[in-house]
């Protein structure tokens, strides 16, 4: 098999099924979110946007956390991941992957027991 020119753009679709899948590998996340008005969903994801810059590639995902995850240690842990695995994949530089948290999933009842809701 060839190997990629490295001037050849792999589609934004791969760039975003592969942050989709390594948020939500990544434990306190409950799911992922729609994007915000006015933004287009990349076919086949939810919640992941993808913008280029000078410096690399741009990655906002959107997502819901679960009830009790420790909200900064679960985004440090989503940044790491997603720009490992785009780096290590695609070879492609990462320079931002920014964490948008929509809300939290999940409560608890009077014994403290998690619930879905």
């Amino acid at each position: 098999m060839d190997d990629l020119n490295p001037k050849e753009k792999l589609p934004q679709e791969i760039f975003a099924v592969c942050a989709m899948n390594a948020v939500l590998h990544t434990d306190g996340v409950a799911e992922m979110a729609p994007l915000p008005a006015l933004s287009k969903e990349i076919e086949g994801t939810k919640g992941v946007r993808i913008a280029e810059s000078r410096k690399g590639l741009v990655i906002d995902v959107y997502l819901n956390v679960a009830f009790g995850a420790k909200i900064p240690d679960t985004a440090w842990k989503i940044q790491e991941n997603v720009k490992r695995r785009l780096e290590d994949l695609t070879n492609a530089k990462i320079s931002q992957v920014n964490i948008h948290i929509m809300g939290v999933t999940g409560s608890t009842d009077a014994k403290g027991n998690r619930q879905e809701q």
